[in-house]
């Protein structure tokens, strides 16, 4: 790396700088123009006043970010155009969003249920496909996830990462991620998988829906061994809104055991859509089901136009349903019986007579009509 420090720069690659956005501990997040394209494009660089050991890992991360937001295009992850370094400064240009991160919205109190359901199922659909690519984020955070038009969310920040086939190692005991938002497995230095990012989603989703995250402390070490000891309450015991359905999808995604927890995002994401026209209409849903078997998409269904009937069974061999019968012309039949009909239905017939004082009385006469209709359609059936 140069001497030169991004912030002194009016230009990086293609890109005018026009202002700066945001700072941290390891880079500057600009505003930039594309004056080709003639877009506005949001630009990472990599402050140089880190030591060589430091620097070294973090822009081995810093590209691998790059790399892996390269290769994900979703609507819920934040698109990169182009990763480069110019004069020892390196880069990646990745679409310009107007809004806010999450974790101010949260802060002011600006999420109400229904937003903050479908802000966390758009969150699960997109780390769904980026672990399809064998990319797990590790930071899922509010302050990693942008809110476009305050309802749009878009995952950031994939810097740390963890890619299959990545070589970017981590020197023993270096910890990544944010404490409050991590997985147990990460704060025991444990192998992570997909369903440490689901369980920080449910960090991140029992905060807005309570307005507090589930684990509390100031210091690390307290929230650290709270996300590995501590059983928070649901988020309707802070939120009386919160519907029990909501308290179930959170408490599966905050299960202390990976293999409690959701498998896999999608299926977080199809339980929160479910439970959305509950919200909407105040309606109860059928979310026990759903929580004991996650909810999987529908299987397409396939037109036929038409499908022959079943050969008869064994049992069955000599009766064919007609599929002519018409119950309308029985009851007709059973109105104005004539022949057979007359015969079968005379009070006199049969072993037991029939009172004629019963054909008087109109309410005994609809049930006789009810059963002599079972019986002409039964007759017709096995005569047709």
């Amino acid at each position: 790396m140069s001497d030169q420090d991004p912030q002194d720069l009016e230009r990086i690659g293609r890109y005018r700088i026009v202002e700066e956005i945001g700072r941290g501990a390891m880079g500057i997040v600009y505003r930039g123009e594309d004056e080709a394209l003639g877009r506005s494009v949001a630009i990472k660089t990599i402050l140089a006043s880190m030591d060589d050991e430091e620097q070294a890992g973090y822009l081995a991360r810093f590209k691998q970010e790059a790399k892996a937001l390269g290769g994900l295009n979703h609507p819920s992850i934040v698109t990169v155009y182009e990763f480069g370094d110019q004069n020892g400064v390196a880069y990646f240009a990745m679409e310009y969003l107007e809004g806010s991160d999450l974790r101010s919205m949260i802060a002011k109190k600006q999420i109400d249920l229904v937003n903050a359901v479908e802000i966390a199922a758009q969150i699960a659909e997109g780390l769904a496909f980026a672990h399809s690519r064998g990319i797990v984020h590790r930071d899922i955070k509010p302050g990693n996830i942008w809110i476009v038009d305050g309802k749009r969310a878009k995952i950031m920040d994939f810097g740390i990462a963890r890619v299959r086939t990545s070589d970017v190692k981590t020197r023993t005991g270096m910890m990544l991620g944010s404490p409050k938002y991590m997985s147990p497995e990460q704060v025991l230095g444990n192998p992570v998988d997909n369903r440490s990012d689901i369980f920080s989603l449910g960090v991140v989703l029992y905060e807005m829906l309570a307005g507090t995250p589930p684990f509390a402390g100031d210091e690390a070490p307290t929230q650290m061994y709270q996300i590995c000891n501590a059983h928070p309450g649901p988020p309707s015991a802070k939120n009386l809104g919160v519907p029990r359905t909501l308290d179930l999808i959170v408490a599966r995604a905050l299960e202390k055991d990976p293999a409690a927890r959701y498998q896999d995002a999608d299926a977080m994401a199809w339980d929160l859509r479910a439970c959305l026209p509950e919200l909407t209409t105040g309606v109860p849903g059928e979310m026990s089901a759903l929580i004991a078997t996650p909810m999987s998409p529908p299987a397409p269904i396939t037109p036929v136009a038409h499908v022959a009937a079943p050969p008869p069974s064994a049992g069955m061999a000599g009766l064919h349903v007609s599929g002519r019968f018409d119950s309308a012309a029985a009851l007709a039949r059973f109105s104005e019986p004539r022949g057979e009909d007359r015969r079968l239905l005379s009070p006199t017939a049969g072993p037991a007579p029939i009172p004629r004082r019963w054909l008087t009385d109109s309410s005994l006469m609809l049930a006789i009509a009810l059963i002599a209709s079972a019986g002409a359609a039964a007759w017709f059936i096995a005569t047709h």
